[in-house]
């Protein structure tokens, strides 16, 4: 990002630190699966090894365990896992509609809070930004949202989550120089 770099909190130079709080996230957004937890926990303990165990994923973002931060590669790997088991989606910044309703269709929350995404609730002339905005205002009477997790890209990784945990998650990434925010915000 360059010009807004100055402005991001610092990270703790303390990955020890951090992986504890890096693995509560992504633990808490795959609702504590245990076969997910387990891979979480293999990332944030050994992110080197996880990275190169994961090497083509990586270099796929065009990371590499030799060049990045063990923090980076923590966090890039955690999303890869929400996103490969279906708790997370990443989308292009100028996704169509269509790919919005059916990413969203496939992740488990929204299948284990019965949500119906029907593309006729929205305007296929708007953007993912307004799409994500009205979605949140149909969730919120539900206490539900679309949180969004930066991986320093043009892309959404976004999930859902209930208001009072996506709080939490929010601060907690927050506290080690990460963000995740609503999606409609990154």
């Amino acid at each position: 990002m360059g010009l807004f770099d100055k402005f991001k909190k610092n990270r703790s130079s303390d990955s020890k630190d951090n992986s504890k709080i890096i693995a509560d996230i992504f633990r808490t957004i795959c609702k504590e699966n245990e076969a997910i937890t387990a891979e979480i926990s293999e990332c944030t303990n050994s992110p080197k090894e996880y990275a190169v165990k994961n090497s083509t994923q990586f270099s796929e973002r065009g990371i590499s365990h030799n060049d990045a931060d063990p923090d980076t590669l923590m966090w890039i790997g955690c999303v890869d896992i929400l996103i490969n088991n279906s708790y997370a989606a990443e989308l292009d910044f100028s996704c169509e509609l269509e790919d919005l309703i059916f990413n969203l269709g496939k992740l488990k929350t929204i299948t284990a809070e019965n949500i119906i995404l029907d593309e006729k609730d929205f305007s296929s002339d708007e953007d993912i930004i307004l799409w994500l905005s009205q979605l949140d205002g149909q969730l919120k009477e539900r206490n539900l949202c679309i949180g969004g997790i930066d991986i320093d890209s043009d892309s959404y990784v976004i999930f859902l989550t209930d208001i009072r945990t996506f709080k939490t998650i929010k601060d907690s990434a927050d506290s080690i120089g990460h963000r995740i925010d609503y999606a409609k915000n990154l």
